[in-house]
């Protein structure tokens, strides 16, 4: 952590470590010529106003996304204004229109100081790890007489410094030293945004299992919970509350910030859609579902406004929908919302999107058991990629994120890894041995190619633990292909702990859990008490989950034990309340209610 003194001299001196951070980045741009500027008045500190303007008549209102306050220097009203949208946009992680407001603030005043430190902050996705270095370098060396700033807006310069300082090796780095300057920055100017940064800084660092994971996530959540309190309509307030809490313990405590979020900044698709990741954790699958359904329609709307390219739609919440609608029983509704995904990779999107459409179709799969329509739902990702011009050398994925290949992440083996995986799976389930080999051969020669890229870029023991499952996972997959259960239940018990682990932080279970796997084996073998304890172990974590809830009555059924059946069948028909006719297990839920 940076002292007191260390901190005084840093911001004295901003200019010079400004000037070396540009001059030593690789793949800088040359410096704009920029005239010599006079230091910009210190103006009153101005916030966007708190009502929102009436909503558009395409049902977008462009406005909407929250308040707050900032004392910063500089900038005329209107370069403020743009500023203080582009601040909000950033605090629900509404990246290209922070960096639109951003830009616009410049345009608009571009002796505004401050404007450049936000616009590199908008190139930084502090949970995601996707940074666009060369961006953000590039809005802090065009930023004018950072020396001429007071102390509190240097302070702020300082940190977005930390984050894109060269030679880092990967973005957990960045992360530390951003969290060691924010600490300092907070215990010298405390306010609502050191607090909410700081938070931030904290989350980015969590990983599921750390000693510590817990007090972090509570000490993160009890920085944006004393802002909350003081603004309620702080988007960053609510939006860092929910991630911090987005556990299977700690969902309850984000309820109140979940039911607030979408209400403070509804033009934000990602603010709409985060309240689902507490409302899926608590099995309220109704208001996961509207919560996404508002997310992936809002994105539409600004995707038609800004006439955007369609990649920019909200597919993580397209996707949720899905898995929702399956667990609300709607099966004819997730093979809509599956077809409008095909329907836009037929259209064209990147390599990023298809494979996320990829790993969809696994789950599908996997929810319906028509493994056999694997290729037909593939089917649309022999369209083109949009993105394709990027997979030659020197194409637009160069030099982006913190130490890439030369060609930068490799989109379309991650794609084909995806859709390999799909078909992997389907195989194993088919029964398919001579096909299952053969494309595992294929998906090692992929893997192959990907490695050099995740050795360059994330930590030995990311990669150790990678390998590692891999093993694991084909050891799986040939014991289900031979229809060997007794292996594949003790193939599955690695592969449920490495997944409780995924689920310990932020995620919402797909069509493949390996608790649900084991247990459906369990039954098969005539195992029904170790069937309903996998069965249980789920839904301890996952509340409300209907594969697991049907499972775990007919398990208890098999074991005689009426009063248990009957109580899971009841909570599987509460969940069930809107569900389709000709649903599995519907029937019989309602028959085992009725008998009672």
């Amino acid at each position: 952590m940076l002292g007191s003194a260390a901190m005084s001299m840093s911001i004295g001196r901003v200019s010079i470590v400004l000037w070396a951070l540009v001059a030593s980045a690789a793949c800088g741009k040359p410096k704009a010529d920029q005239p010599e500027q006079s230091p910009p008045a210190v103006t009153p500190a101005i916030a966007p106003p708190q009502d929102a303007p009436p909503v558009s008549s395409e049902g977008y209102d462009q406005e909407a996304l929250g308040a707050l306050h900032f004392d910063i220097s500089g900038g005329t009203p209107q370069a403020r204004q743009h500023f203080f949208r582009g601040l909000l946009a950033l605090h629900s992680f509404w990246y290209d229109e922070a960096t639109k407001e951003f830009e616009a603030a410049i345009s608009t005043d571009p002796t505004f100081s401050m404007a450049y430190w936000g616009l590199a902050m908008s190139k930084v996705k502090m949970l995601w790890g996707d940074d666009d270095l060369t961006a953000g370098r590039d809005a802090l060396k065009r930023m004018p007489a950072p020396d001429r700033l007071p102390p509190h807006d240097q302070a702020w310069v300082m940190a977005a410094v930390s984050l894109f300082r060269p030679g880092q090796g990967d973005a957990r780095t960045s992360r530390n030293q951003f969290l060691a300057v924010m600490e300092q920055l907070h215990a010298q100017f405390p306010d609502d945004e050191s607090s909410l940064f700081l938070s931030l800084a904290l989350l980015s660092l969590v990983r599921p299992n750390d000693p510590d994971e817990v007090a972090v996530r509570h000490r993160a959540a009890g920085l944006a919970m004393e802002v909350f309190k003081r603004n309620p309509k702080h988007p960053g307030a609510a939006h860092y509350i929910i991630h911090a809490y987005d556990t299977p313990d700690l969902a309850p405590l984000a309820l109140p910030a979940a039911q607030a979020y979408a209400a403070i900044a509804p033009a934000a698709f990602h603010a709409l859609h985060m309240p689902a990741h507490i409302f899926a954790r608590l099995g309220r699958w109704k208001e996961a579902a509207a919560s996404c359904q508002a997310a992936w329609d809002a994105s539409v709307a600004w995707v038609r406004r800004d006439k955007l390219s369609p990649d920019h739609q909200d597919f993580h919440s397209l996707t949720w929908l899905i898995e929702i609608d399956f667990e609300r029983g709607r099966r004819k509704h997730a093979e809509q919302t599956m077809a409008i995904f095909g329907g836009a990779v037929r259209g064209g999107l990147t390599h990023e999107k298809r494979a996320a459409y990829a790993n969809q179709v696994t789950s599908f799969l996997a929810r319906t058991g028509e493994w056999a329509r694997a290729d037909e739902l593939l089917a649309p990702l022999k369209a083109p990629a949009t993105d394709a011009a990027a997979d030659a050398p020197g194409g637009s994925m160069a030099c982006g994120g913190h130490g890439p290949l030369p060609n930068g992440p490799p989109t379309d083996l991650f794609e084909r890894r995806a859709v390999l995986g799909t078909r992997v799976t389907a195989a194993a389930r088919r029964g398919d041995q001579a096909l299952l080999v053969r494309l595992l051969a294929e998906r090692d020669a992929v893997d192959a190619q990907i490695r050099p890229f995740l050795v360059s870029t994330q930590p030995k023991e990311f990669v150790d633990s990678s390998d590692q499952l891999r093993v694991l996972v084909r050891k799986a997959l040939i014991a289900r292909a031979r229809g060997d259960d007794r292996a594949l239940v003790a193939a599955l018990v690695p592969l449920a702990l490495d997944q409780d682990q995924e689920f310990t932080g932020e995620g919402t279970a797909g069509g493949i859990l390996h608790h649900e796997d084991r247990a459906e084996a369990l039954l098969r073998l005539g195992q029904a008490k170790e069937a309903l304890a996998e069965y249980r172990l789920v839904l301890a974590k996952h509340l409300g989950r209907a594969r697991s809830l049907l499972g775990a009555a007919r398990a208890a059924a098999k074991l005689g034990d009426g009063p248990a059946s009957r109580e899971l069948y009841q909570q599987l028909l509460a969940t069930w309340s809107e569900a389709e006719d000709g649903t599995d297990g519907l029937a019989e839920a309602r028959t085992a209610v009725a008998a009672r």
